[in-house]
């Protein structure tokens, strides 16, 4: 039930992720997850997945592993899998090229990555929404700023991360929802005072109404939330 308090978005792609895996590489299978995180004893992706040996590694968040963003600190084809879920935004554009590269190295079978598309709605929801944080709390929104400072990823991009490699790439999520959601939140935990994060609760559980079934498509279109890309080989 945990994985439900998570919010939409989160919950939306973790179980892609959760899914795509599964398919692709069946349990037993040891999976190093970049940018994941550990809450309640128990890392986020594990809460969608059983059976799978699952390390994460974050910068400056409760992780298994702590490392500088840059060079991931595991020997060579260390892990069967690499997952990355709603980080590749954080890295700088000139970066994410060598970024992944260390995942390539990493992995020995696939390598599976997730991301907010840069599409011009998804563009001007960050800015629009980080805007408006700002002006309820006086601040950037901490994830939100780093989404503008280093750019959402699109296709063209996206697609050369596979550096000639097998790849396929899915699409999934209506952005809309997870705008009309994030600006409701926002009001609702300045108006809540000292109960900013218990409202944050209340809120996602409210946003279970918007669950959906899950549904991949094989192009993106202009409300699309979200890409994954899974890269595969195998080096066994």
């Amino acid at each position: 039930m945990l994985k439900y308090l998570y919010g939409l978005d989160s919950f939306e792609r973790h179980r892609a992720v959760a899914y795509l895996l599964r398919e692709t590489l069946p349990a037993p299978a040891s999976v190093l997850d970049v940018g994941g995180e550990i809450s309640i004893r128990c890392n986020h992706l594990g809460r969608f997945v059983k059976g799978y040996s699952i390390t994460t590694a974050n910068v400056g968040r409760a992780s298994d592993v702590s490392y500088d963003g840059e060079a991931l600190p595991f020997d060579d084809q260390s892990f069967d899998a690499v997952v990355s879920i709603d980080t590749a935004e954080h890295v700088p554009k000139e970066k994410r090229m060598a970024w992944i590269q260390g995942f390539y190295r990493v992995a020995r079978k696939i390598v599976l990555l997730a991301a907010p598309l840069g599409t011009e709605f998804n563009k001007n929801h960050d800015r629009n929404m980080n805007d408006l944080h700002r002006k309820l709390f006086g601040v950037d929104h901490h994830y939100l700023k780093e989404h503008v400072a280093c750019g959402l990823p699109e296709l063209d991009e996206i697609r050369s991360w596979a550096n000639g490699r097998h790849y396929q790439l899915y699409f999934e999520g209506d952005a809309r929802i997870g705008q009309n959601n994030m600006s409701a939140l926002f009001r609702l935990q300045k108006s809540a005072g000292p109960l900013k994060t218990p409202m944050k609760l209340l809120h996602q559980l409210y946003t279970l109404k918007d669950h959906r079934t899950l549904k991949f498509e094989s192009e993106p279109n202009e409300y699309t939330k979200r890409w994954y890309l899974l890269v595969g080989w195998d080096r066994s």
